[in-house]
C-alpha cells in the first residue's frame, strides 16, 4: 500500500520524463522507482498473474490519478459543508502552485516587421 501511495504521489501531474531532467542519477533512480512501483499496482499484478500483457506506465499513471481524484471527491462530500472545504482547497492550490513566466514564447523580443508582404497583398486581392 505504501508503494502504491508513493506512485500516486509521483503520478500527480509530474510525468516520469520530468524526473530525468532534475539530475541524471537521481532522475534515473526516481524514474525506475516509479516504473517499479507501478508493477505493484493491483490491476497490473492481476494482468501479470493471468499471463496477459502488462498495462503501460502512462495508462496506469492516468488510472491512479483518476482514483485519487475520485477518493478526494468522495471524502469532500462527507464534510458537512463541502463548498467551504473546496474553497479552502482552491486557496491552497493558488498558494502552492505558482504559475511561472515562460521565456520560450517570444515575450519581450523584437519581432521585426509584422505587416503583410507585397506578395501576400497580391494573393489576397486576387
Amino acid at each position: 500500500m505504501v508503494a502504491l501511495s508513493f506512485c500516486r504521489l509521483l503520478g500527480l501531474g509530474c510525468p516520469k520524463q520530468a524526473f530525468a531532467k532534475i539530475a541524471t542519477p537521481r532522475g534515473l533512480i526516481l524514474s525506475l522507482l516509479f516504473d517499479h512501483c507501478l508493477l505493484l499496482h493491483p490491476e497490473q499484478i492481476a494482468r501479470i498473474e493471468s499471463k496477459l500483457p502488462a498495462y503501460t506506465v502512462g495508462s496506469l499513471q492516468r488510472k491512479s490519478q483518476m482514483d485519487v481524484l475520485l477518493e478526494f471527491i468522495t471524502s469532500l462530500l462527507e464534510f458537512p459543508d463541502p463548498g467551504d472545504k473546496l474553497k479552502e482547497l482552491g486557496e491552497l492550490i493558488k498558494d502552492v502552485f505558482q504559475l511561472m513566466p515562460s521565456g520560450k514564447h517570444m515575450i519581450g523580443r523584437d519581432l521585426g516587421r509584422l505587416g503583410p508582404t507585397p506578395s501576400l497583398k497580391y494573393c489576397s486581392a486576387g
